[in-house]
């Protein structure tokens, strides 16, 4: 499961490197004699900076122009610290590459052709890299367009305080240290692939017809867990598929109208299993029995019973053997398995609309329907253990089936009342409801109080029991937004509208229904200002208040700010800037809930001709939550308010969570001859953050971290149609607080790529 990319074999590093460079030096060799055969004589003449080199000569076949290049390479690669937090955020490994690939053809004047006029192909990344890109895009005049795409991503996540439970180091029973976990009990390390095709036909006439299909794969091995009173640890093998099926015609009965009729067919198909990973069955019972006492003892389970089958004894019998013994009456895992296939099938139809054909008047609108069928045909989860109250083996099967029913639509109108006064108007309708069905069967099996051991087998059943669910949601809203937009002058332009929304959420569980209503009402306040032609900013303020809220972290008060900026003293220089506040609360009793996310950035381009350039930005942001909590405490806690539903041994708590985080960086470009272009630059992102920590072994991590990744590339023509690239790129990360009971996560990293780009 984990990638064992370690931080200190270097040696095999370098051997890659080296054998890496001796391949590209050969390859370079050829172009390197090809230029000196070009160079000028021995005579002191030397090719000035402002020649530009000869391109490729354009081949013709078959009446076609073609045009080919390849970037061939590799990556040399050094890593220093957490590998698996290096995978995580780069995940990029040594070996050759091809590092890009195009295809061209078009057809020449006075070619004739059957299939296509014009073919493009391209590819990136293949060969080891985690993301890899191909496209193929090929035409006919007036009679089809047809686009494709695919895309591959390698996705590994091990940031290893993720539902990490923290044990403490040290932790022993009876000469057995517990294991503390080094990786997330939650890591995954899956591949997603993408395909999508588009087939446009007669895309130039009054009737147009569009067929495509998408799709989209995830799969892979993931760890989670499961509580059965201790936590397992278990390996999930799933694989998720999504296909979508598009049918669409466009009409386009005037010079600006267009109507448009679509329908999309989405099949989900979902098949995950869960086992009791390898790994946590570390221990044995007395009868060599692999067993899982559970990752997540924070302190020594206590020794059982004197009345119990195993006697007053610790939780580990022996640590001497191979592996230790565990006692069998403490909780624990044998076996554990979960199957849990989900299909859903989700039609929708949709009959869109544009229109400027009206003088003075802009339409548009769209209207959908969806049906769809979500089901669960056959649950099964198996458990083989010491659960809570002498539960040997628990069986759950069942299924489950539910609907979604959805009509949406929309309409949008601007109105020139003059040259320099418009109304807009945009209206937008959801109504949606989703029954669902549950019906599962349980046994238990058990054993006496006195008997409860996993070496004894089960003597009492109970079961099947079973439960039966019935539940609605459904929600219907609409949205009405109208504003006034006023032309003040050529240098100003002000807009003020009004927004209101209605929502009425319907919920039935299982006989017992409620509504909620809430009513929403805001407006906006907008301005375009235009100084001079080099200089533009525009403003928003938008505010909203509403009588309820569904959810305690939904806002019963909203206010929104927005500023972009732009100015361009010269035509080589630009410098713009935004800024964004939002401000979200909802001020009842025991949830006290405000948040706000704020942003700021700042970039500039300098580029006063083609030899050299610089990149400027700067961003801030800042992510604010706080709420009141109800949290467990085994010590428990001061008395709670009463109607707060905490339950016992809680406590009542005012939560926060706050993530200031910086951003910087810089590129600069040089290009001192027509022959050689270079560039270098920094970026830099710091967290600066802050929370409650409820748990006392719990660290800032993430929370307040700095991730540095400096970079510089050569690009030289070293002959027409053959330029040798290298490009080098640092990248590391650090946190200022403590790294905590887990392996550390701070890491370094030197990346080196060279390519030769061939054109012919």
């Amino acid at each position: 499961m984990r990638r064992h990319e370690q931080s200190g074999n270097l040696q095999v590093e370098h051997r890659r490197a080296w054998a890496l460079a001796v391949v590209l030096g050969a390859s370079l060799w050829p172009a390197i004699s090809l230029a000196q055969e070009n160079a000028p004589a021995a005579t002191g003449a030397t090719q000035t900076e402002n020649t530009t080199p000869a391109q490729p000569t354009e081949r013709i076949k078959h009446g076609y122009a073609v045009h080919e290049t390849a970037d061939l390479g590799g990556h040399i690669a050094s890593i220093d610290g957490s590998g698996a937090m290096y995978n995580t955020l780069v995940n990029v490994h040594p070996g050759p590459r091809v590092l890009g690939q195009t295809f061209e053809l078009r057809a020449v004047e006075g070619s004739k052709h059957l299939l296509f006029d014009n073919l493009n192909a391209f590819t990136t990344g293949f060969g080891g890299d985690p993301n890899n890109v191909a496209t193929l895009r090929f035409s006919k005049g007036k009679s089809y367009d047809f686009d494709g795409l695919f895309r591959r991503d390698r996705q590994y996540f091990d940031y290893n305080l993720l539902a990490n439970p923290l044990v403490p180091s040290a932790l022993v029973s009876n000469g057995y240290t517990f294991p503390q976990l080094i990786d997330s009990p939650h890591m995954f390390n899956t591949v997603r692939r993408m395909t999508d095709v588009n087939l446009t036909i007669l895309p130039l006439e009054k009737v147009t017809g569009r067929i495509g299909y998408s799709q989209v794969i995830s799969q892979g091995p993931t760890l989670s867990s499961v509580h059965e009173g201790t936590e397992g640890l278990l390996l999930q093998n799933w694989r998720f598929s999504t296909d979508t099926y598009l049918v669409a015609a466009d009409w386009k009965p005037l010079t600006k109208t267009k109507v448009t009729f679509e329908e999309h067919i989405t099949h989900y198909k979902g098949n995950t299993s869960d086992q009791i990973a390898p790994q946590a069955l570390n221990l044995q019972l007395s009868n060599a029995t692999p067993v899982s006492l559970g990752y997540d003892n924070i302190t020594v389970p206590g020794n059982t019973s004197a009345s119990s089958p195993c006697g007053n004894n610790p939780a580990i019998i022996s640590s001497t053997t191979n592996p230790p013994t565990a006692n069998a009456c403490e909780n624990g895992f044998l076996q554990y398995f979960r199957y849990q296939p989900s299909r859903t099938i989700w039609p929708t139809e949709e009959l869109r609309f544009q229109s400027g054909s009206v003088k003075h008047l802009a339409l548009n609108g769209r209207i959908n329907y969806t049906g769809a069928n979500m089901k669960m045909p056959n649950y099964y989860e198996y458990f083989n253990g010491l659960g809570r109250s002498g539960l040997r083996i628990q069986t759950i099967t069942g299924n489950s089936r539910a609907e979604r029913v959805s009509v949406a639509a929309d309409f949008g109108a601007v109105w020139e009342l003059s040259n320099r006064v418009s109304l807009l108007e945009q209206y937008d309708y959801v109504n949606f409801r989703q029954p669902g069905y549950n019906d599962f069967f349980t046994t238990n099996q058990s054993t006496t109080t006195a008997a409860a051991s996993m070496l004894n087998n089960p003597t009492i059943t109970a079961g099947p029991t079973t439960a039966v669910s019935n539940t609605f949601l459904g929600q219907k809203s609409d949205t009405n937004n109208l504003t006034l937009e006023w032309e003040a002058n050529a240098k100003a332009t002000l807009s003020l509208g009004y927004r209101y929304r209605g929502r009425t959420v319907r919920v039935n569980e299982n006989g017992t229904p409620f509504t909620v209503l809430i009513h929403e009402n805001g407006g906006n306040f907008g301005v375009v200002l235009r100084p001079s032609p080099q200089w533009r900013v525009n403003g928003t303020i938008e505010v909203m208040y509403a009588d309820n809220a569904f959810i305690q972290i939904a806002p019963r008060a909203r206010q929104r700010y927005n500023l972009r900026a732009s100015y361009r003293p010269k035509d080589w220089a630009t410098v713009a800037l935004t800024l964004n506040d939002q401000e979200r609360r909802d001020n009842v009793a025991l949830v006290n809930h405000l948040d706000h996310s704020r942003s700021f950035t700042a970039g500039a381009t300098i580029a006063p001709n083609e030899r050299y350039g610089l990149d400027l930005s700067y961003g801030y942001t800042d992510f604010f939550t706080q709420s009141t909590e109800c949290y467990y405490s085994t010590s428990g806690g001061p008395p709670v308010p009463p109607g707060t539903n905490c339950g016992t041994n809680t406590i009542l708590s005012h939560f926060y969570y706050d993530a200031p985080t910086q951003y910087g960086s810089f590129a600069f470009m040089l290009q001192p001859t027509k022959q050689v272009r270079t560039s270098v630059g920094y970026r830099i992102s710091s967290a600066d953050g802050n929370t409650v920590y409820d748990n006392p072994r719990q660290v800032p991590g993430a929370l307040d971290s700095q991730y540095m990744s400096p970079f510089a590339s050569a690009a030289w023509t070293v002959h027409p149609g053959w330029i040798w690239r290298g490009e080098w790129n640092y990248y590391g990360y650090g946190e200022s607080g403590a790294i905590g009971p887990t392996s550390p996560r701070a890491f370094h990293s030197n990346v080196v790529t060279i390519a030769m780009h061939y054109e012919f």
